[in-house]
């Protein structure tokens, strides 16, 4: 837990707490809420604990007093093969409905998850050929891999334990990132444009994406048209190419992007694109 002895600031217990996605947001998390801070691997006031494995009731004190859990943990297959990445991406849907039924459990309002546009992947296809201009998140999910088909489970699961299929209707946010890092533009030098214009698309600032889990957590009535407390939102910056619809996102949560991949790599852009 933070030191801060603050009880007006929002509990957030944060999993994963030494990935990638996590220390991007953590600066801006410490700052904002009091944490509860668990992962398999040891860290900074990180409490070692295997969400998959441990027995439910050693679990449950991390769960009990949160206000709210965001679930950045994820478990890496082993082996390449169909067979090795579908076993392995089976235990990742398995820890997340653990978070899900812990949450529930133990009193948590909200869960807010990274989930990746790879749950809809797929729609790019169509997009490069010209023959689609956009993928909302309300559209059905196509994923073409086995890390992207995990993905949509979770956020169909979500969504039933949102809807109160599995008791009281516990609020749900599953945030589908897309190219979270600065894009190297040498890295794409030898590949075709194609590549590179993804990137650029699918790009969210460190300071995007804080604000696009932060206003997850903060954001008060998520309920849907139906009275369902679920959304799916796109995880990107205000890209002047992007693909991915981030109109709900604007909306429900007020989701404000402060960067565009277009103006901060203009000059890559200009020579890698256009040759100046």
């Amino acid at each position: 837990m933070s030191d801060s002895g603050s009880t007006s600031r929002p509990r957030v217990l944060l999993t994963g707490a030494t990935g990638y996605i996590a220390g991007q947001l953590l600066p801006e998390f410490r700052t904002r809420y009091d944490l509860r801070l668990v992962d398999v691997r040891p860290g900074d006031d990180v409490e070692v604990a295997d969400l998959l494995n441990a027995p439910v009731g050693e679990l449950a004190p991390l769960f009990e007093g949160v206000d709210t859990v965001v679930h950045t943990a994820y478990h890496r297959p082993s082996g390449d093969d169909p067979q090795s990445k579908y076993d392995g991406e089976r235990l990742n849907i398995d820890l997340m409905q653990r978070v899900y039924q812990l949450s529930l459990d133990h009193g948590v309002r909200r869960v807010v998850a990274a989930s990746t546009n790879q749950a809809a992947k797929w729609y790019e296809q169509p997009y490069y050929k010209g023959l689609r201009d956009r993928v909302s998140p309300e559209d059905y999910p196509r994923p073409d891999n086995f890390y992207g088909w995990a993905k949509a489970a979770y956020e169909s699961l979500g969504f039933l334990y949102a809807c109160g299929g599995a008791g009281r209707a516990l609020e749900v946010v599953q945030i589908r990132i897309v190219a979270p890092r600065e894009i190297e533009a040498e890295k794409f030098r030898d590949l075709p444009a194609q590549r590179y214009v993804r990137d650029l698309a699918g790009y969210i600032s460190e300071r995007d994406l804080q604000q696009l889990f932060c206003r997850s957590i903060e954001a008060g009535d998520i309920a849907d048209e139906h009275g369902v407390p679920f959304h799916i939102f796109y995880g990107v910056s205000d890209n002047a190419r992007t693909f991915w619809s981030i109109t709900n996102a604007r909306k429900v949560i007020g989701y404000a992007p402060q960067d565009n991949s277009e103006e901060r790599y203009a000059a890559d852009i200009a020579k890698l694109l256009h040759g100046r």
